[in-house]
């Protein structure tokens, strides 16, 4: 069932991701209050500084889920996650990938891939097993350009951001096309350049409309609502956001690629909290792209240059990263897209891989 992984040479060197390079105790927590010192709550909320000291090394006990905390005690230990399985090769095939960029989770565990390159999206089950197949490379209803990112409504409508053909498709579970919204323009209801795609709990969908340096919010039947951003780099502008996730609670996350950092926005755009910032150190990024919320209100972002996901608590403190430079298992080449299943599976679209790798919470049964 599972293609065997690439073996394809390497040509530059494999830095290890920040968080596994083995600093000392010392420097990583001081690193980590410069961190949390960062986080910027919103007027009236309360701000807390929360030192994650030990916490930051990739390793270490789950929490229980529960409630999504107050910043005040967000103090968490990281989530271990544990390399299960990868499939895909590079080929234009069903089963492989040229660049897969999106992926997403439906709420019975089917996973969907934005297949780049292939101009295609395709659906497996949570073990990689193909199911379906659709689109090819055009401008009708149910062909793409490029298609960046996708997302699971909670109706399990799929949506699908055809970034070259400046629009959102909208599809039924098995690839039967609904509906389409969105040309190339910066008015209203216009994309350039839709990359990120997320479904919040209420079913509204939000596009994070990268060379607009904005974020659109939808209903689910594409109806327009509201837009918040401009490009720069004060909170609530963005330079090149490149994905967007929602949190159980309505709240709006949105890798801000090009300011290195990720922005936390209420579900109407009322600015939050920023978090991270160019650099190496915990909780610091170097192209952040793919982001994911868990159901306790964790956050996990991928670094493109960094070759690594990062962890952090609710409460937006730095908790830890896995993953360096590589093709071997748990290893990156430009890591997008990620997205979690709902038995905590983490599933990471490894773009220069042309591979899809699930990681397990430690502990958790891997693979059936």
């Amino acid at each position: 069932m599972t293609p065997p992984l690439p073996t394809r040479p390497r040509s530059r060197a494999s830095p290890a991701c920040a968080a596994n390079a083995g600093r000392g105790a010392l420097s990583g927590a001081l690193a980590a209050l410069r961190s949390a010192a960062r986080v910027v709550l919103a007027a009236g909320s309360c701000a807390a500084l929360v030192l994650a000291g030990h916490a930051l090394a990739a390793c270490g006990a789950s929490d229980e889920p529960g409630a999504h905390p107050s910043p005040a005690s967000a103090a968490a230990a990281p989530t271990r996650y544990v390399f299960a399985f990868a499939w895909g090769s590079r080929g234009n095939d069903p089963g492989e990938f040229d660049q897969p960029k999106g992926v997403a989770v439906d709420g019975g565990g089917s996973v969907y891939v934005a297949d780049r390159g292939n101009h295609r999206v395709q659906k497996f089950t949570g073990d990689g097993d193909l199911v379906a197949v659709w689109g090819r490379k055009g401008e009708a209803d149910g062909e793409f350009r490029v298609p960046s990112r996708i997302a699971v409504g909670p109706d399990d409508t799929v949506y699908v951001s055809d970034t070259q053909n400046h629009r959102v498709q909208a599809f039924e579970p098995d690839g039967t096309f609904t509906r389409a919204w969105g040309h190339e323009g910066d008015g209203p209801g216009e994309f350039l350049r839709p990359r990120g795609i997320a479904a919040g709990p209420d079913g509204s969908v939000y596009v994070s409309d990268e060379l607009a340096h904005r974020i659109q919010r939808f209903t689910a039947d594409g109806r327009y609502l509201s837009t918040w951003g401009s490009e720069g780099d004060k909170e609530g502008r963005f330079r090149q956001p490149k994905d967007v996730a929602t949190a159980p609670d309505g709240r709006v996350f949105v890798t801000d690629s090009a300011n290195q950092r990720v922005q936390v926005f209420a579900a109407d755009g009322a600015f939050i909290a920023v978090l991270g910032g160019w650099g190496e150190g915990p909780g610091e990024f170097r192209g952040p792209r793919g982001i994911a919320v868990a159901r306790d209100g964790r956050v996990l972002v991928s670094e493109f240059r960094g070759q690594c996901v990062e962890e952090f608590s609710p409460g937006y403190a730095p908790l830890g990263a896995w993953g360096r430079e590589g093709i071997a298992p748990g290893r990156f080449d430009g890591p997008r897209g990620i997205a979690l299943g709902p038995d905590g599976r983490l599933y990471v679209a490894d773009m220069g891989n042309h591979r899809i790798q699930c990681f397990t919470p430690a502990g958790a049964e891997s693979r059936p």
